[in-house]
């Protein structure tokens, strides 16, 4: 199939609307997909817009998959998923979909070596990173220092 996009209020977005499209037929069955520039019935497409609508149209086929549960589907998403857990940028960038991509944004804002082995992000910061904070938790718990958990009410009851 190419597309078929899903709405036509979005040009020069036709590569996500189409990729939605796209994991939606796939997802039903479609055997084979087309990608869709962000130029379409716009201009004609230079590489970098090629390069965009084939990265859709990847991760549209994988969405179908997972949805379709495929053998074998989920397992770069696991494995990706314990990398960014572990905080391990190399890996992430690797198994990325676009590591040239993700290693770009990454070092637009953390350029330095020392921030590919930083156990946190530059979007929440190392004081509000939801792993972090799990791995800190874990450490102290191993380590005997959390004897109980505590329990927050909801408002208005009390306890």
């Amino acid at each position: 199939v190419l597309g078929p996009l899903v709405t036509d209020v979005a040009p020069g977005y036709d590569h996500i609307t189409s990729a939605i499209g796209a994991a939606l037929a796939a997802e039903a069955g479609a055997a084979m997909l087309c990608y869709v520039t962000p130029k379409e019935h716009l201009g004609l497409p230079n590489r970098e817009d090629v390069k965009q609508g084939v990265i859709a149209y990847k991760i549209a086929a994988h969405a179908a998959d997972l949805a379709r549960h495929r053998k074998g589907s989920r397992d770069r998403d696991d494995a990706l998923s314990r990398a960014r857990f572990a905080f391990d940028w190399n890996e992430q960038f690797r198994l990325s979909l676009d590591p040239e991509t993700a290693r770009s944004y990454h070092d637009e804002t953390l350029p330095q070596d020392t921030f590919k082995s930083a156990h946190f992000c530059s979007m929440c910061g190392p004081k509000y990173c939801s792993m972090k904070i799990t791995e800190d938790i874990r450490k102290m718990a191993d380590q005997g220092e959390l004897s109980e958990l505590l329990t927050i009410e909801p408002a208005g009851q009390k306890a």
